[in-house]
């Protein structure tokens, strides 16, 4: 009965960072669209296009930590899920358990390759 509360605790610690991971995802996504509206926006007041370009640049490096930051906590969660699964295994669990594990990891990794992919092209913006 330990080993199942144990496991439903680890899934839960798991189905909670996957959420958070996204959160992150979403508004480093959100931030690089409305660099990209700055961006097609003319500057006002007859500033010159290298001082509009400061304030992108700076926008585009932020979103581009933000979602080099979700991508390490979905790591970190595939990590987490990674080491749970293993913890039931080694504790006797029950298959259903241990299947229910797999399946969250499997999500942690898909959740991480977004992740990844993401991060990969916020720095591909950045380089525009």
């Amino acid at each position: 009965m330990r080993t199942f509360r144990f496991g439903l605790l680890a899934i839960a610690a798991l189905a909670f960072s996957t959420a958070f991971a996204f959160a992150n995802l979403s508004q480093a996504r959100a931030q690089d669209d409305a660099s990209a509206d700055t961006a097609s926006a003319p500057a006002a007041g007859g500033q010159s296009d290298q001082s509009a370009m400061d304030p992108e640049q700076k926008a585009k490096a932020d979103a581009a930590q933000q979602a080099h930051d979700a991508a390490d906590a979905a790591e970190e969660t595939l990590d987490s899920a990674t080491e749970a699964r293993d913890q039931l295994e080694s504790d006797g669990a029950e298959q259903d358990q241990i299947d229910a594990a797999n399946q969250a990891i499997a999500q942690a990794r898909a959740n991480k390759n977004a992740a990844d992919a993401a991060a990969q092209q916020a720095d591909d913006a950045m380089g525009q």
